[in-house]
């Protein structure tokens, strides 16, 4: 079954459903979520730049 509603109109009822009727947002496992994944893209950047350093 193909959807007819635009991409932008499903994205906004998705937040609006997500975060604005919530009555008791739960914000920081999904903060501790988005640290962990910062944390782990930088990882390689932050051992890689190290390891360089060494070999200087």
């Amino acid at each position: 079954m193909k959807t007819t509603m635009p991409l932008g109109q499903r994205i906004s009822r998705f937040l609006e459903e997500r975060y604005v009727h919530r009555a008791r947002p739960h914000y920081l496992p999904e903060l501790a979520l988005f640290g962990l994944i910062m944390i782990l893209a930088a990882w390689p950047m932050v051992t890689l730049a190290a390891a360089l350093n060494l070999l200087r």
